[in-house]
């Protein structure tokens, strides 16, 4: 694949490992905002096919290297009193964990529903830098 060289538009100043984080968090917030408001059925094929699809879509981004998403079936409703009764995705119901690699950066970043803050966190659990 040949070299791009996006680098000319950001400051010189930023470190790879400043630029892994950004990239990350670019990714972070583009599963969430995907995701919010997606009607969804607690049906397990179509769960499923939400996870897999959206997992494949941000896998397309640049320095992705894998991506997992699990929606929480137990959080999801289940009742379809009506023709018109459906639930929709929202961060209480959201895990995902995410693998970035940009030059000798690797980060493992999620995003989860923390109860204590009442907030669909996102984070990074791990940064390292190849040897």
């Amino acid at each position: 694949m040949p070299k791009s060289n996006e680098k000319i538009y950001f400051s010189p100043d930023l470190s790879e490992r400043e630029r892994a984080c950004f990239e990350t968090g670019i990714k972070l917030g583009t599963l969430y905002h995907i995701l919010s408001g997606i009607p969804i059925r607690n049906d397990e094929k179509i769960i499923n096919s939400i996870e897999k699809g959206i997992e494949s879509a941000i896998s397309c981004q640049p320095f992705v290297k894998s991506v997992k998403i699990h929606l929480v079936r137990d959080k999801i409703l289940g009742n379809k009193e009506s023709e018109f009764d459906y639930d929709e995705i929202t961060g209480k119901i959201i895990q995902a964990e995410i693998f970035i690699e940009y030059e000798s950066i690797n980060i493992k970043a999620k995003l989860e529903w923390v109860d204590e803050l009442e907030y669909p966190l996102m984070y990074i659990e791990e940064i390292k830098e190849k040897a």
